[in-house]
């Protein structure tokens, strides 16, 4: 179970920019409807794409000099249109441009550079005090925490990962020589280059490379446990603190794969993820960028960042920029809407995770099919999700931070999203854990396994996944050449060691083992959606419903399909009653299978009430 007071928190986060200020019948809806949280964002930077985060005048002005009646007006004007409101107060920490001027420096892009410049951290630092202060002292009552941002898009992500720079330079050998590791030259790295052995860096000869990806990671991880540290110090004992961090599955080798030592040092009460590094498409399942399983076992709750593109979102930002494609194409009409919306803020409930609505520039809950979604959002939360015990996928993905630092691209450390995606097409839910935390996970319920990129191993993890998941008639997923690297040693027989020889240059090979099946795909792009369901059937995975996606706990099931019609489900147990949350609808008592019907597209939300003789 994750989280503490945050837990199941249901919020609305307003617009950027001047599209702030054209949405207030937006946030009078989730007035309305019973949505009290909201988040503002008070900033002083701009985004990637030059825009204003925020159309107020400048909070922070000069080095010492603070405008915070800015702040005060901000949130006056949301009680304005909303005098129940409560807030998420997101503190700004990138440099205004006066002082990114100043310094030569702009931590929007160059985080690590800015952590060794002598008068930033000192700066923000106090920057970060007295906005903390200011609120405590003057809105404290209303403040429920505080989202510390910081990097490129807020998230902490430094994009200068191979760019070395005086300081850094000089500051790697000091780091170096306190990790008792040789004293390096800082590494020429070009990621498009060919390393020596493909895209792992051989740890005896490409040493270096490895060394300073850990040290870029290491500067943001200590820069946000100092921010963490530092915040807790000023504000209430009960006032939360959230970050939009520990992204090691997108974010790659872009500074979050420290995030580990950061959650067990300085933990936040949250971390946020968007949805829109996740596939949007209707029919598909969606999924969390948040490791769910690393959270979890450290208390930390995971507030899931729904900024889906719904068929009304403005994406015209100026009259020169209107964004299209990738993330930013949108739902087609309002039926997507609904069933879509419906199907992020069902994945919410089931894996009891928190949840806000996020209106970018406007225009996201217009359309009837969203809005009326949103009416019936809060009271729904408030019913049922305390009822849901979290997640009961029976597919585990495994990301290994520590083989990460061993490839040579963030290309190839992202690879693995491909695979996601597949398993989104296919319908099928699956958790999230780094290698770490194996060791302490009742893993009995997963009947497949997939390693992301394991190119790092040695005798004590063999151990490990032998007596932890080489069993229980489960099925283990590798890519390319697990082990590789093994015990620091780089050699191509090594693979063998973890598979068994024989490791194929192409293909797909599936081995038997006497209480397990090994599974090894030469390459991501073998694992389609076909073949990860086709896999996921034989490993034994309950399938709820047929070319459906779905998410489930044992209270709550959450179906999602591109095609409507009468359609069958089957449950892994039997249900004394089953009623669509949404519609409050009786749907099947005494039953293992039911019938139900579907628009299309269309999502039901289900309370699974389990039989007397199942409790």
């Amino acid at each position: 179970m994750m989280g503490t007071a945050l837990e199941n928190m249901l919020a609305y986060r307003l617009p950027y920019g001047k599209f702030l200020h054209t949405e207030w019948e937006t946030l009078e809806l989730m007035k309305q409807s019973g949505i009290d949280l909201v988040c503002v964002s008070p900033m002083n930077t701009v985004n990637a794409l030059g825009e204003p985060y925020s159309d107020y005048p400048l909070i922070w002005k000069w080095d010492h000099a603070y405008d915070f009646s800015v702040l005060d007006r901000q949130l006056e004007e949301v009680l304005s249109h909303h005098p129940a409101a409560r807030f998420l107060v997101t503190v700004d920490l990138n440099s205004p441009l006066w002082l990114a001027r100043r310094l030569s420096l702009d931590s929007f892009y160059r985080l690590t550079d800015c952590v060794l410049h002598p008068e930033w951290k000192t700066l923000t630092t106090e920057y970060l005090e007295n906005f903390l202060d200011h609120c405590e002292q003057r809105w404290g009552a209303r403040i429920e925490g505080y989202i510390i941002a910081c990097g490129r898009t807020l998230e902490w992500i430094e994009t200068g990962n191979f760019e070395p720079s005086v300081r850094k330079n000089i500051d790697f050998r000091r780091w170096c020589a306190e990790h008792a590791l040789p004293r390096y030259r800082v590494p020429v790295i070009d990621p498009r280059e060919r390393r020596r052995h493909e895209s792992v860096y051989d740890p005896e000869r490409e040493g270096a490379c490895v060394a300073w990806l850990r040290y870029i990671n290491a500067l943001t991880a200590d820069l946000v446990i100092h921010f963490i540290s530092t915040a807790r110090r000023h504000i209430r004992r009960e006032a939360k603190i959230g970050i939009f961090y520990s992204h090691i599955r997108s974010s790659g080798i872009g500074g979050h794969l420290d995030c580990e030592r950061v959650l067990d040092t300085a933990p936040p009460d949250f971390v946020i993820g968007a949805a829109c590094n996740r596939p949007p498409d209707i029919g598909g399942n969606s999924g969390f960028i948040g490791v769910t399983e690393m959270l979890r076992r450290r208390n930390i709750n995971y507030l899931f960042e729904c900024d889906r593109i719904t068929s009304d979102a403005n994406l015209k930002l100026s009259e020169s920029v209107t964004l299209s494609g990738g993330i930013w194409s949108g739902w087609k009409n309002e039926s997507e809407d609904a069933a879509g919306l419906k199907r992020e803020l069902g994945m919410a409930l089931v894996n009891r995770l928190s949840f806000w609505f996020f209106n970018i520039w406007g225009g996201m809950y217009r359309s009837p099919g969203a809005r009326n979604l949103i009416r019936r959002a809060a009271d729904v939360w408030r019913r049922y999700a305390p009822l849901s015990t979290g997640s009961a996928a029976q597919i585990l993905i495994v990301i290994d931070p520590e083989s990460n630092y061993r490839l040579h691209s963030r290309r190839e450390v992202s690879r693995f999203t491909r695979v996601e995606t597949n398993l989104s097409a296919a319908g099928l839910p699956a958790d999230t854990a780094t290698m770490s935390d194996l060791e302490s996970m009742d893993l009995s319920r997963y009947r497949m396994i997939l390693f992301q990129n394991l190119v790092a191993m040695d005798d004590g993890r063999a151990k490990m996944l032998k007596r932890k998941v080489f069993k229980d008639g489960r099925s283990v997923i590798f890519l390319n050449t697990p082990g590789i690297i093994w015990n620091g040693r780089y050699a191509e027989s090594n693979p063998q060691r973890l598979i068994g020889p024989g490791t194929p240059a192409s293909g797909i090979i599936v081995r038997k083992r006497s209480s397990w099946t090994m599974i090894l795909a030469a390459n991501a792009e073998l694992l389609t959606a076909e073949k990860l369901y086709e896999l996921a059937v034989n490993s034994g995975v309950h399938i709820y419903c047929r070319n459906a996606a779905f998410h489930a706990s044992r209270e709550l099931l959450s179906i999602h399909r591109r095609e409507g019609g009468r359609v069958e489900i089957s449950l892994p147990f039997r249900a004394r009653r089953v009623m669509e949350i949404f519609e409050d609808r009786l749907v099947a008592t005494d039953a293992e299978r039911f019938v139900d019907d579907f628009p299309t597209p269309g999502t039901h939300v289900y309370h699974l009430e389990p039989d007397e003789r199942d409790r």
